[in-house]
């Protein structure tokens, strides 16, 4: 699949804009900033704590997830709205299109999140035509959010008026057929403050498109990464450079979506890893760690290196396990934290065992380039990196066999 043009960055603070991807798999997608967390707010955030925690900031990013998003943990339930228009009624059938999506979507947050987290996702009967025709609702990249809150309640508003019951939705995703011109990467999310189904306030909102041309892991991968937006993650490509993927490459549904799983951080981000599998790594000295894969069926261990109030290194074994089957190359992947940086600008950063490599033997046929260059990023037993800061990782030992656990020494010098 060809890239896109690259596409002029949306200003900080608003929604940023994502694109295509791959020859091999697939792209990532169009995202949302959440609202921004009041003061008060960081105090009640949740998620990652304990000694090696970092500090939250306002609105989303790495640190502690607030309040006022979706919280994935036990059971909740997103309403799907499936919409035609007036000037493109839908072709296909509506259950086949909700089963296209949900039946992805709910393996991938149940393998995930290792059984902790369980999302029924529950179509409308037949399409809700929306009142107005595609073309004035105006639904492309870089949509104001007051634009994207009067589609969303137009959806609600025609499903409510065919029988829709809203009353346990946690949120919806608004969900197109693929013969409305909109590729994947004009899907997004929001969380809103005024969104109303009759009593009930809905505060979350996904828009999903995708053409039937379409690649259907492009497709499927930007349901969870829209998803993961209303859960409080970051993007993780590279607004400045029309979204590319030189921070984290193919190594989290953040960064490109569909081809792995989540990495650790995030996993912990969302209590799917609670505190005791996270090996803290808060006071100088050298420490050895046992690292389960994050793609294990029944939960991982990772280790952490707090480095500063609002910066971390982490280091997880990353194996073809699980939703981790289609990685190139297995080892410990290491990566920066920082939870100053804000979505789209780098907030996670992979450290690149083999730079220059351009994804070497084994990931040279993924594309784009940046994507194979990072295919290759984990290390292997013998190998290691020692940041600036003095912080080293070093892997001491492999798995005895596949999909089994690494071993890495940790040093903080101070």
């Amino acid at each position: 699949m060809s890239p896109e043009p690259p596409v002029t960055p949306a200003p900080a603070r608003h929604r940023i804009p994502g694109r295509r991807v791959v020859a091999v798999a697939t792209a990532t997608a169009l995202s949302a900033l959440g609202l921004a967390l009041l003061p008060g707010d960081v105090a009640d955030a949740v998620g990652v704590s304990g000694p090696c925690a970092i500090k939250a900031t306002p609105g989303f990013g790495e640190g502690p997830t607030g309040p006022e998003y979706v919280s994935p943990e036990g059971r909740r339930k997103a309403t799907m709205i499936m919409v035609d228009f007036p000037d493109i009624p839908a072709r296909g059938a509506a259950a086949d299109r909700a089963a296209f999506f949900s039946d992805y979507g709910e393996r991938y947050l149940d393998r995930s999140s290792y059984g902790r987290y369980h999302l029924d996702l529950e179509p409308t009967r037949g399409w809700t035509r929306m009142p107005r025709g595609w073309s004035s609702y105006d639904i492309r990249r870089g949509i104001t959010s007051e634009d994207m809150r009067a589609y969303v309640q137009d959806a609600i508003d025609a499903a409510r008026a065919r029988g829709t019951d809203f009353r346990d939705t946690d949120f919806v995703y608004v969900v197109a057929d693929d013969n409305v011109p909109a590729q994947p990467t004009v899907s997004q999310a929001n969380t809103f403050d005024s969104l109303h189904a009759g009593t009930r306030d809905i505060r979350a909102a996904a828009l999903v498109f995708g053409r039937r041309a379409d690649s259907p892991t492009w497709q499927r991968g930007n349901f969870v990464h829209e998803a993961n937006h209303l859960y409080g993650l970051p993007d993780l490509y590279n607004v400045r450079n029309g979204a590319s993927v030189e921070f984290a490459g193919g190594w989290d549904t953040m960064s490109m979506a569909g081809i792995s799983d989540l990495m650790g951080w995030h996993k912990w981000k969302f209590g799917w890893l609670a505190d005791r599998q996270v090996e803290c790594v808060s006071r100088p000295g050298t420490s050895t760690h046992t690292l389960k894969p994050v793609g294990s069926r029944d939960g991982a261990n990772i280790a952490v290196v707090k480095t500063g109030p609002s910066t971390a290194v982490v280091a997880e074994a990353r194996t073809r396990t699980g939703l981790d089957a289609r990685i190139c190359t297995e080892g410990v992947l290491v990566y920066t934290v920082d939870s100053r940086v804000e979505t789209g600008r780098g907030p996670v950063r992979v450290v690149d065992a083999t730079p220059r490599s351009k994804g070497g033997s084994a990931c040279a046929d993924h594309s784009p380039a940046e994507l194979a260059e990072l295919g290759d990023a984990p290390f292997r037993a013998g190998g290691g990196h020692t940041f600036a800061n003095g912080v080293r990782v070093a892997v001491t030992g492999g798995p005895e066999k596949p999909g089994g656990n690494w071993t890495v020494r940790v040093t903080r010098p101070r």
